[in-house]
């Protein structure tokens, strides 16, 4: 753990290096990339990849990139991005500000880049949406969205708030796009109906946009001119006519809003200029057409004619830019930029065009603004910033106490082993001490007075010197001399007359005579040097020469 901290702390100071260095790495798909251009080289590029929007994170203000990399390299793990895109469908545009619809949130994820804010239209009580799938935008800014589960095109303001409905559940058999007229007065509802649905039911519905009344049909099932096959999507060009992506026929039929058939183009194929799997169709201001195909992984462009011009992005791994795995909805803002769904990779593709400026249009001015922004701190992320601090303190506290109690657990080891080797040089000096002592008495016994084995009774006491008091002599038995390995004995008187002579008997006790040698008259270790001693000194007082 201890461990793990301090490499933290390492690779801190080294981010905070590079930040005052100025080598901050820049972020996955950032400028050190170079601009992915369409058609490629030597052609000359009509479109550039400029980014993608994966989360609410894409819509808000940011920490600088070095500040973001060196709390990630704090915290041991990278940043949580915020609202992720679930399962994207369809995708509407209006000054700047991206709309999103979401199957798996159940909402219109609203972006909002120039005011660093993010949101979800359809989780209030009213308005509330089931299966928001394709979208559009009047003139104003209004949003229609059509609920494929409630069977109806629910209507809000830009700002996300409810306005009305239009339509009733038993009018559509599985609707799942919608398109209105700028003005706001004419909705085409797209009813896609099904593989076993009645001829009927694959129609386009026609609505007053503004008391949901009602109008007519456009279309049956069918390949003729004006007949539909698994309609997909429709949208209204600056000419004022709709076109709508015809998918079971593959092809795109244009009408005028009142119904009646204008014109035609496509086929089926797997070559340039043809549909496998066509899904959304969009126009810009020189009423191109965009078409989105799921199959082919890309979107391809026409003129008004029907003549392909270009077509971009291709099917490829996730982790490369214009990459695609299942393309749902288009559209295209008011400064010429695409954005196209893809519901594989979860994302928003969004492409510039070449005469276009990065830092042009509401779009390039929203991000511009959103770079200078800073995140402000909400309640919320105060409190998570507190629990944050408060974990890393608990966590900061445990590592000191798990230290602390290292620290303590060696000091009473150490103690431990103190003790344990004071005990043992205890030990040690206690047995030198005992041997010294034993060395010492065995080469002088006379010397302790007190000890047993050293102790000599006076002349004539009857007791006899051997040290081992259970071999003691009687006092009325004459002691024989002992051989001088054996233990001592008292010495043997000469004669018989010797023995009971009156002097001996009756004289008084003298104290023992000093018998300490010098180291020089000591003799060899092992012979009985103090028995010799005792016998030559009782002989000397008895007059023994």
């Amino acid at each position: 753990m201890m461990y793990s901290f301090f490499w933290r702390i390492l690779l801190a100071c080294t981010a905070l290096h590079l930040l005052l260095s100025g080598c901050v790495t820049t972020p996955k798909g950032g400028g050190d990339l170079p601009e992915l251009v369409f058609p490629s080289p030597p052609d000359q590029a009509r479109f550039a990849y400029e980014r993608s929007i994966f989360s609410s994170a894409d819509s808000q203000p940011k920490e600088s990139t070095a500040t973001s990399e060196l709390k990630s390299m704090l915290a041991g793990k990278s940043e949580v991005a915020g609202e992720v895109l679930g399962k994207p469908y369809g995708v509407a545009v209006y000054k700047g500000v991206v709309f999103v619809s979401d199957t798996v949130h159940r909402s219109v994820m609203r972006f909002d880049p120039a005011r660093g804010l993010f949101s979800e239209i359809g989780k209030k009580e009213t308005g509330t949406l089931m299966k928001p799938m394709g979208l559009s935008l009047d003139a104003k800014g209004n949003l229609y969205v059509m609920d494929s589960t409630s069977k109806r095109v629910m209507v809000y303001n830009n700002e996300g708030d409810f306005l009305r409905s239009i339509g009733k559940r038993e009018e559509f058999e599985h609707p799942s796009s919608v398109a209105v007229n700028p003005e706001g007065t004419r909705v085409f509802a797209v009813d896609t109906a099904g593989p076993r649905s009645q001829p009927e039911f694959h129609r386009i519905r026609v609505y007053d946009a503004t008391n949901g009344n009602f109008l007519y049909d456009i279309g049956r099932r069918g390949d003729g001119d004006g007949e539909f096959n698994l309609l997909r999507d429709a949208t209204i060009g600056k000419d004022g006519l709709l076109y709508v992506v015809d998918g079971g026929n593959f092809r795109i039929q244009v009408f005028k809003q009142d119904g009646t058939f204008v014109k035609k183009f496509g086929e089926v194929g797997r070559h340039l200029g043809q549909f496998a799997r066509p899904k959304g169709i969009a126009t810009d201001s020189q009423n191109n057409l965009y078409v989105s195909d799921a199959s082919h992984g890309n979107f391809q462009i026409f003129n008004k004619d029907g003549q392909l011009l270009l077509f971009v992005g291709d099917r490829g791994k996730e982790t490369e830019r214009a990459k695609y795995l299942l393309p749902a909805m288009i559209t295209v803002d008011e400064d010429g930029r695409v954005y196209m769904v893809d519901q594989g990779y979860h994302k928003v593709d969004i492409y510039r065009p070449i005469s276009l400026n990065t830092k042009d249009g509401f779009l390039g001015k929203a991000y511009e603004t959103l770079g200078k922004m800073r995140p402000t701190k909400t309640p919320k992320d105060a409190a998570a910033t507190k629990d944050a601090a408060a974990t890393k303190d608990v966590a900061a506290t445990k590592d000191v106490a798990a230290t602390k109690d290292v620290a303590a657990t060696k000091d009473v080891a150490a103690t431990k082993d103190v003790a344990a080797t004071k005990d043992a040089a205890a030990t040690k000096d206690a047995a030198a001490t005992k041997e010294t002592a034993a060395t010492k008495e065995t080469a002088n016994p006379e010397k302790a007075p007190n000890s047993k084995d050293a102790a000599t009774p006076p002349a004539g006491s009857g007791q006899s010197a051997n040290p081992k008091p259970a071999a003691a002599t009687p006092a009325a038995q004459a002691p024989t001399a002992s051989p001088p390995a054996q233990a001592p004995a008292a010495p043997k008187a000469s004669s018989s007359s010797e023995a009971a002579q009156p002097a001996v008997s009756a004289a008084p006790q003298v104290p023992a005579p000093n018998l300490q040698v010098s180291d020089s008259e000591k003799p060899a270790s092992g012979t009985n040097s103090g028995v010799q001693l005792r016998k030559d000194a009782k002989m000397k007082r008895l007059g023994e020469p």
